[in-house]
């Protein structure tokens, strides 16, 4: 009896640790991400990441308590890689990988402290936060800088095929003859903030769902053409309000609101596409 009263002690002390060297872990990947949150505005939208996985946590905590059981120690297999990778991380000067791996170190605690069954039910809220822990600023100058140019690109032939009369120089679309106007693809009117958090939401989406996997798979790749093409109407709109009412207006109040209109038009697709592919909720969401 009293070796295993030792035996659960050194269990427990054991746990504390490992809870204990987690917390000083997820301080750095963390601290990190809310100052690229509040630094770009492309990604903002990683404020949301952490309480919408809390709330998938919360969603499921029937089930997760129904899974709780044994540890298992091949779970700090997991633990140790991600902590490999937070040095390297470190190392290296790439915060992004300390942010990728939380959810290694995550599911690794899971499954050492309650089992598998645990670590499979928190999985995906781990993964989640790769969505707002994961983000680096060079996503801004290499496929940020390809989404402005595909952007300028499809926005000039629309507006062309429309009867504006536009014509692209490089990322600048500007009017031949009058009215004068000059509008610049900016980073800003990219469309990467709207690809990441549809992609963050596809993936939540796809998640609650019920449909085959290939449908969900469909779902997730259909986001990059929504975002493009919604991208593309937004700038169209904006050559055709510069071209009826001059540049003033169509850089006032309109180019504002046609962000919301961007964001409106794709998660319209996004839904539209996830019926047509047969994704739906299922009777009782709660049920998951």
């Amino acid at each position: 009896m009293q070796l295993l009263r030792s035996v659960d002690k050194s269990a427990t002390a054991a746990r504390g640790t490992l809870l204990l060297a987690a917390i000083v872990l997820l301080w750095s990947p963390f601290a990190h991400a809310m100052d690229v949150w509040s630094s770009d505005e492309e990604f903002t939208y990683g404020y949301l990441v952490v309480p919408v996985a809390l709330a998938v946590v919360w969603w499921r905590r029937d089930a997760l308590r129904r899974s709780f059981g044994r540890g298992r120690n091949v779970g700090l297999v997991l633990v140790a890689a991600a902590m490999l990778l937070m040095l390297f991380s470190r190392r290296t000067g790439i915060n992004a990988l300390a942010g990728l791996a939380v959810t290694p170190l995550l599911i690794g605690m899971a499954a050492y402290l309650w089992g598998w069954q645990s670590a499979r039910v928190l999985a995906f809220p781990a993964c989640f936060l790769a969505f707002g822990l994961g983000l680096y600023r060079g996503l801004l100058s290499s496929v940020g800088f390809v989404l402005q140019d595909v952007t300028a690109i499809a926005a000039a032939w629309t507006g062309q095929h429309l009867g504006l009369s536009v014509i692209r120089d490089g990322l600048v679309l500007h009017s031949v003859g009058t009215p004068e106007y000059a509008f610049i693809v900016a980073q800003a009117c990219s469309g990467m903030s709207s690809l990441l958090s549809l992609l963050a939401l596809a993936a939540l989406w796809t998640y609650a769902t019920r449909g085959h996997v290939l449908s969900r798979l469909a779902v997730f790749a259909g986001v990059l053409p929504l975002v493009i093409l919604a991208n593309t109407i937004r700038v169209t709109l904006v050559l055709a309000v510069a071209a009826s009412f001059g540049e003033d207006a169509a850089l006032g109040f309109f180019h504002g609101a046609s962000s919301l209109v961007l964001f409106g038009l794709a998660l319209a697709g996004l839904l539209i596409l996830s019926r047509t592919v047969g994704c739906r909720l299922p009777t009782f969401a709660t049920s998951y």
